[in-house]
């Protein structure tokens, strides 16, 4: 069985904080890290280490990271650019010397591990039923045949339309689709419509000239070019405006498209996989979504069920999540039967998402004493704002010891059955001042 810990990574750059942010993600999810400053701690540590991937800076003090590609694949090393100026110029570069890819901050660290995972191999040969599928559970019979369905078109061109309740999954669907298609070796590149203001999603999506508007001081690929031969994912396509519906549904009809401020149009070269957990038939009903773009979307659409349709997966996504965050925070916490019956009966409002957050806390706050139980999860408010019932009791229990120790933390942690740190956590939780 191959695991991450099989694999070394050379992380590169020269601000501490990122390097060190970089290392910490890599390091918990189990691979070995070497990490550099400058050029010459790379091409030392890359001949002492042979890393099998490697993520590099575009600006280090004493070299550039492009011309740190040659020497590194030299050693048969997959290398990732990091850079904050993604140019036409560098990003060719970087490419045409060997770079597989490359990242722009700021980023998500867990994009990092994602890209680790997709270059170095990752975990392998394992029984966890999320692997097979890029971290996606598929145990009930609803999951399994959108995965079969999406799988069908894995090697196609054909754009893809995922639909469902935010949390429900649909970026991790776009990433197995992805990784199991031909495209896998190239760029998987995700952009959520409605987290950038209407005036720049243009220029992200399609890039620009130097001085196509104010601050536009050197020309920058956009995530059209960036995703070449590989995914462009479209998050939330529902938030997009009209104008530049127009734009992308041309784009993709004509297979070219044209940067800000630029005469000149460049062949698209992406897959598009669209999602949203709008109502997109409300939408265009209501003119804010064209039905034209919604047609060219849909050449495959699938809609992802909430997880409370879906009960069967509930018990195995915790099994995955319970595993992952026990290796990061070092804790041997199990979890209790009466706590699955409770998390299975739950209704899931925020989906996957809640559940991966609500298990990451419990598992952060437990004690290595006892079992989880269902007051160790942090669920959100029911329908009425008001906290769960389970939560109600645990608060009234704490405010009740505190006040009979006089507000001792130490003593009333002791009567608890808790360290101090998961008692003022709790308190933290609760508002108990």
């Amino acid at each position: 069985m191959t695991e991450r810990g099989d694999f070394t990574i050379l992380v590169a750059d020269d601000e501490e904080g990122m390097r060190l942010g970089i290392e910490k993600a890599l390091s918990l999810e189990g691979y070995r890290v070497v990490t550099a400053a400058s050029g010459a701690e790379v091409r030392d540590l890359a001949r002492r280490h042979r890393p099998d991937c490697a993520f590099v800076d575009l600006k280090l003090p004493d070299i550039r990271g492009v011309d740190l590609v040659s020497d590194l694949r030299s050693k048969n090393t997959s290398v990732v650019i990091i850079t904050a100026y993604a140019t036409v110029e560098t990003a060719v570069a970087a490419m045409k010397l060997g770079a597989v890819d490359y990242i722009q901050k700021p980023f998500d660290n867990q994009d990092i591990v994602a890209m680790a995972d997709r270059l170095c191999g990752g975990p392998r040969e394992t029984d966890d039923p999320a692997d097979e599928n890029g971290g996606l559970v598929v145990a009930s019979r609803q999951m399994a045949e959108i995965v079969a369905t999406l799988r069908k078109v894995k090697d196609s061109d054909i754009p893809v339309l995922l639909q469902g309740e935010s949390g429900t999954g649909k970026e991790m669907l776009a990433r197995l689709l992805h990784r199991d298609g031909l495209r896998a070796e190239r760029p998987f590149v995700a952009i959520n419509c409605a987290a950038i203001p209407p005036d720049l999603l243009e220029s992200e999506l399609f890039g620009h000239e130097k001085g196509a508007f104010t601050g536009a001081h050197a020309p920058q690929i956009g995530k059209f070019e960036a995703a070449s031969d590989g995914t462009l994912f479209l998050d939330e396509i529902g938030d997009m405006g009209l104008h530049l519906q127009t734009k992308l549904l041309r784009a993709i009809e004509e297979r070219r498209l044209e940067p800000v401020g630029s005469t000149r149009s460049v062949p698209l070269r992406a897959r598009v996989i669209a999602s949203t957990n709008g109502d997109l038939s409300a939408m265009i009903r209501e003119k804010r979504f064209r039905l034209d773009l919604y047609y060219r979307l849909k050449g495959v659409s699938v809609t992802i069920p909430p997880l409370r349709e879906r009960r069967d997966d509930i018990e195995p996504f915790l099994n995955v999540f319970l595993g992952r965050y026990r290796r990061r925070y070092q804790k041997s916490v199990e979890i209790s039967r009466e706590a699955i019956r409770f998390l299975r009966s739950y209704s899931w409002p925020g989906n996957v998402r809640e559940l991966k957050n609500a298990v990451e806390s419990a598992v952060l706050l437990s004690d290595q004493d006892h079992a989880l139980l269902p007051k160790d999860f942090l669920l959100e408010t029911q329908a009425d704002g008001s906290l769960p019932e389970l939560w109600r009791q645990e608060k009234e229990d704490i405010i009740d010891v505190l006040k009979r120790t006089g507000f001792s933390r130490s003593a009333a942690s002791r009567e608890l059955g808790m360290s101090r740190k998961t008692l003022y956590n709790k308190m933290k939780k609760y508002g108990i001042q």
